[in-house]
């Protein structure tokens, strides 16, 4: 395949091949992005599907010179989990993740990594939303500046002053919480 447009034109075209090939590329940033949003490993693997299914009945409606890929899949992604919340009438959820623990790893650094996980997933909760957005769309899904603007719609400058604020923010909830258990 030789570019992502030619990818997206054959999956226009109903070709399941380029289909699967693009769910492969974008679920577990995707998947990443909803778990981040709902704070539940089933509810976001459901609403992953379901991103996927909304894209395939939309695909014919994508145009890439108004917007990127990535950009147009993610604003699904927010736009459904936010319709979710509608749905749940829930305004701060905060679920934990699954227990995730490798075989492999020693039980005293899994346990380590887990409450730095809940701790950071407790901090980004208390977040605004536009601010954990653009934070999760940053360093767990890895998108550039530009395709953050573009997902959540403002500007690159707006996604910069949010990424500082919630960058500031987290780190000071952190350090506090960091004094406040020795």
């Amino acid at each position: 395949m030789s570019s992502e447009a030619d990818l997206i034109r054959l999956a226009q075209a109903g070709d399941g091949n380029s289909i699967s090939m693009i769910y492969e590329k974008y679920h577990t940033g995707v998947f990443k992005f909803l778990y981040y949003r709902v704070g539940e490993v089933e509810t976001a693997e459901d609403l992953t599907s379901e991103v996927f299914l909304r894209m395939i009945r939309s695909l014919s409606h994508f145009r890439p010179q108004s917007i990127s890929f990535q950009a147009w899949l993610f604003q699904i992604a927010r736009n459904l989990s936010i319709d979710y919340y509608r749905k749940q009438a829930l305004q701060n959820h905060t679920a934990l993740e699954e227990d995730l623990v490798s075989p492999d790893e020693p039980l005293d650094k899994a346990v380590e990594r887990k409450l730095d996980h809940l701790n950071l997933r407790k901090a980004l909760v208390r977040l605004p939303e536009d601010q954990r957005d653009v934070i999760v769309l940053r360093f767990i899904v890895g998108m550039a500046i530009q395709e953050t603007a573009s997902t959540l719609h403002k500007s690159e400058d707006s996604i910069k002053g949010l990424q500082r604020r919630a960058l500031i923010t987290l780190r000071e909830t952190l350090q506090n919480w960091e004094i406040s258990n020795v």
